[in-house]
């Protein structure tokens, strides 16, 4: 029962990395699965950690892939309104972030964290929202798809920040759950980049914990107030504008709707 809870968890953090706006770390905190996860990352080489691992990379995987066709048929039919609900989701986020985590605000590591973003942001590809012409699978591309797995898998793991709005604030986001979505026997080649952004996947989400665990003991409050501020200037340079039109703005509020429904259920599953 243990086992199949921690698989659950690992099936719910690979749905989170495909869902900016949502964080895999904070779904380790609110399953309690948090201090579990870090300490059998940390001693990974005992066997009931191997064990405990295995079952949470084989539930994310799961996650990851079952979710992937959702996430690209969001994209393809509603792509501004896709956005707009994962804006949501970091919009209705932040009380319950700042009321447990954040607690007091302090200024200037407040504006660190915002800063970081809109500088991140200055170095983002530009991707398309569904992928129709995929780059050619060299090695550079493979070890450059690592490094943004590894990207991902640290921000994954930290409480509050999600390692797929970075990747979307980067570009590579679409074109990895494209890959994903894609996934047959007649795209078979697309497991080779999947491979490498797993393994470096993989390599951040190791750091990341080892970075998550050292920094939250010793220094909670800049942490805390960095990643408000992370997700603050996310929610500015994801949210697509809001229309000039009236006969739109039905649309942009309906979308924000959507989100909070679909945010509260996450909320009750996890």
């Amino acid at each position: 029962m243990v086992k199949f809870m921690i698989f659950f968890t690992g099936f719910l953090i690979g749905i989170a990395s495909l869902i900016p706006g949502i964080s895999g770390g904070t779904i380790l905190v609110i399953t309690n699965k948090y201090d579990m996860i870090t300490n059998a990352i940390s001693h990974y080489r005992e066997k009931e950690n191997i064990l405990t691992l295995l079952f949470l990379i084989l539930g994310i995987l799961l996650g990851t892939i079952t979710f992937a066709r959702i996430i690209e048929f969001c994209f393809y039919f509603f792509p501004n309104g896709t956005m707009i609900i994962f804006s949501s989701f970091l919009l209705f986020h932040l009380p319950k972030f700042i009321r447990q985590d954040v607690k007091k605000l302090k200024w200037p590591w407040f504006m660190i964290g915002l800063f970081s973003i809109f500088i991140l942001s200055c170095f983002s590809i530009h991707s398309e929202k569904v992928i129709f012409d995929y780059p050619e699978i060299t090695l550079s591309f493979l070890l450059y798809f690592a490094f943004c797995g590894a990207i991902d898998g640290f921000f994954t793991i930290l409480p509050g920040i999600s390692g797929s709005m970075i990747m979307m604030l980067l570009g590579p986001y679409f074109l990895y759950k494209s890959f994903l979505a894609h996934l047959s026997f007649q795209t078979i080649y697309f497991l080779l980049p999947l491979l490498f952004y797993f393994i470096g996947d993989g390599i951040g989400f190791f750091l990341g914990s080892k970075f998550s665990l050292y920094v939250i003991k010793k220094f909670p409050a800049i942490f805390f107030n960095i990643i408000l501020g992370m997700i603050l200037g996310s929610i500015f340079l994801i949210l697509p504008p809001f229309p000039n039109h009236l006969n739109t703005v039905f649309f942009y509020i309906l979308f924000i709707l959507i989100g909070y429904f679909f945010y509260k259920i996450i909320q009750k599953v996890i």
